[in-house]
């Protein structure tokens, strides 16, 4: 529920910044009828405006200068994932020997247990 109020106060403060900041759709909500057509004003607004934010994203995402950074990042990720994958194959090599060291001493430490017990073994034929 906390995230739900935090996403409305957002949204609230976000449009009255917006409402704040256009002195034109001030005019014009101050002198709708009722509360529909200030919705449909300021629908007509925010469809507007929204239009040239998407003009303008656009414009600055094929920017070449920003494509130089995304291909800078794409190889630099990619060198962080080769490195990241060579740690994890060496973490899990170093897994992989101390676990065979444990399995010995395993071995070693049932074998003598049942020698102590004196109990006969009989090899499992497979």
């Amino acid at each position: 529920m906390k995230k739900l109020s935090l996403l409305v106060g957002a949204l609230g403060g976000s449009l009255a910044g917006y409402i704040f900041s256009n002195q034109k759709l001030r005019e014009q909500l101050t002198n709708a009828k009722d509360a529909e057509a200030a919705a449909k004003i300021l629908g007509k607004h925010l469809s507007h405006d929204g239009k040239k934010i998407a003009k303008e994203v656009q414009e600055f995402v094929q920017s070449d200068d920003v494509q130089k950074n995304l291909t800078k990042a794409r190889k630099f990720a990619g060198q962080k994932f080769e490195e990241a994958k060579k740690e994890v194959a060496a973490l899990m090599e170093t897994g992989t020997e101390r676990a065979k060291v444990a399995a010995r001493k395993g071995a070693v430490q049932a074998k003598r247990t049942v020698k102590k017990m004196k109990v006969k073994v009989r090899a499992v034929s497979r």
